[in-house]
């Protein structure tokens, strides 16, 4: 709070510069796991300044090592992607960087260790209308496919995200009865470059902090598998397109038990 902080201050020398956010699923996972570590490891945190009306920074005292906000520090450093890691060797030079496309990659650029994937409690209650694709007499199917649809949460920042990205086409081909409806964050432009990039030709809806309200989303990569009657069968936080896909496959279970129950009802 207004006094300088220097990395002589700290107990041994400080060899970890570890870049995260608040939007990214993948930083939420190494921050509960570096919650474990010794402090012996001697690693900086470091997060961009918190959005406004957020309470994120107040989050950032329950942890027992430093997180430092500054979007200025972290634009110095020319941080594109998160989880980043910054290796300082004794001289206090850059050694290495590591961009972590899996939170189970922390263990090589600090310690071993046994990550399990955080699962956040956040997202549209299961068995809700999801905004906009429930659907009401008289509307058309249109708006889901004849299997329901996934709901794709990106960030361009994201290198989870990056992973689905990637291998989207691939998990469209498996789902060709599903709607695949994608909400990305991130600037317009280099929303539309990614997607040209990686081949996808899905209409996108831009997604900003203001929209959080209404989606009750704001941690990435995240999905949702709705009916085809628009309504949320699984969601959740997913941190790579193999993950997505079990996801989105327990999705099409219960809609194949939900229909096979009823037609057990209808013939009792």
């Amino acid at each position: 709070m207004g006094r300088k902080v220097r990395s002589e201050t700290f107990p041994g020398r400080v060899s970890k510069l570890i870049f995260l956010s608040d939007s990214c699923g993948s930083c939420i996972e190494v921050l509960n796991q570096l919650a474990n570590y010794s402090l012996s490891n001697h690693f900086l945190v470091l997060k961009s300044d918190p959005e406004p009306y957020s309470d994120a920074d107040l989050e950032d005292i329950s942890y027992k090592f430093p997180i430092f906000r500054s979007s200025k520090i972290v634009e110095m450093f020319g941080i594109q992607r998160v989880p980043t890691i910054l290796t300082i060797n004794a001289e206090g030079r850059i050694e290495r960087v590591d961009e972590l496309a899996d939170p189970e990659q922390l263990g090589f650029c600090l310690e071993p260790s046994s990550p399990t994937w955080s699962k956040r409690d956040q997202g549209l209650p299961l068995g809700s209308p999801f905004p906009g694709y429930a659907l009401n007499a008289g509307d058309t199917v249109e708006m889901v496919g004849e299997e329901g649809a996934v709901v794709l949460f990106l960030s361009t920042d994201c290198l989870s995200c990056l992973d689905i990205f990637s291998k989207l086409n691939l998990l469209i081909d498996k789902w060709p009865g599903k709607r695949i409806v994608l909400y990305i964050q991130g600037e317009e432009s280099k929303v539309k470059s990614f997607l040209e990039e990686n081949q996808i030709n899905l209409p996108f809806h831009l997604y900003d902090p203001c929209q959080r309200e209404r989606f009750k989303t704001s941690v990435f990569p995240y999905h949702y598998s709705l009916s085809i009657e628009g309504y949320v069968l699984t969601k959740g936080t997913v941190k790579d397109a193999e993950e997505l896909e079990a996801f989105v496959d327990t999705g099409m279970d219960h809609t194949l038990k939900f229909e096979q129950g009823e037609q057990g009802g209808q013939g009792a």
